[in-house]
């Protein structure tokens, strides 16, 4: 439906445009105005998309005879991107209006399209349909003249899409939070099974150094209990020692 169309254009260049030639070039002129006269309406080819349009070559600039206007007369060749619209193709457009006439949809500024609600009796999905929602139409006839705003056509109504484009975002939504949640949960995983890890290696020293402590105050011990002994030992025979000698006295 959008196609490159081309042109051929008469372009006049007034005294004050020439002024400009200081600062520009005649090119950049002739394509200004060019777009001013062509541009976002209806040509013989169809709508004129707005900023597709350029020059591809000029001609010669001339004065008119007996017209005394001081504009100066170029021919231009101009390509753009045109919509033209034919029977059956299918655009999503944005329903700009809705009465017990139908839906009135617009699609790129370009076609402003008729949806008749006699052709749609008992059609829920149409009945739901509200302002601003984007629609699928199929475009049926089409009409326009040169210089007109836009194309006026009518057609048929295939589906809603707005309602199909919430629903991929929520289950676009839905997925996402699905995904931090699995990954908050991993995280809580990594993180519990690290200090699970800390804490058995924390327990382990812990005790290493309590059995350590144990065997060494264990080997103190026996040692004190050796010497009381033997401390014992010598105590009782000063004393025996002693008893024998007061008998023999």
């Amino acid at each position: 439906m959008e196609t490159t169309a081309f042109f051929e254009k008469k372009v006049n260049l007034t005294p004050k445009d020439l002024n400009k030639v200081k600062g520009t070039t005649i090119e950049e002129l002739i394509l200004e105005k060019a777009k001013k006269s062509i541009e976002n309406k209806c040509s013989e080819q169809g709508f004129v998309l707005p900023g597709s349009v350029t020059l591809l070559s000029r001609s010669m600039g001339y004065f008119e005879a007996a017209r005394f206007t001081g504009d100066a007369v170029y021919y231009a060749k101009l390509q753009g991107q045109v919509i033209y619209p034919a029977d059956g193709i299918k655009v999503i457009g944005q329903v700009i209006r809705k009465n017990k006439m139908g839906l009135y949809v617009n699609y790129k500024d370009a076609i402003r399209i008729q949806v008749p609600r006699d052709l749609h009796l008992g059609n829920e999905d149409y009945e739901a349909v509200q302002i601003g929602d984007m629609v699928e139409i199929e475009i049926k006839r089409s009409k326009f003249q040169i210089n007109d705003e836009f194309i006026l056509a009518s057609g048929l109504f295939l589906s809603n899409q707005s309602e199909s484009i919430g629903n991929n975002t929520n289950n676009i939504i839905i997925n996402t939070k699905r995904n931090i949640t699995g990954a908050s949960k991993a995280n809580e995983d990594i993180l519990n099974t690290g200090e699970e890890e800390e804490l058995e290696e924390e327990e382990e020293q812990v005790k290493s150094e309590e059995d350590a402590i144990e065997v060494q105050m264990g080997g103190d011990n026996s040692s004190e209990d050796d010497l009381d002994s033997d401390n014992n030992d010598d105590d009782e025979s000063d004393f025996d020692s002693e008893e024998n000698n007061e008998n023999e006295d």
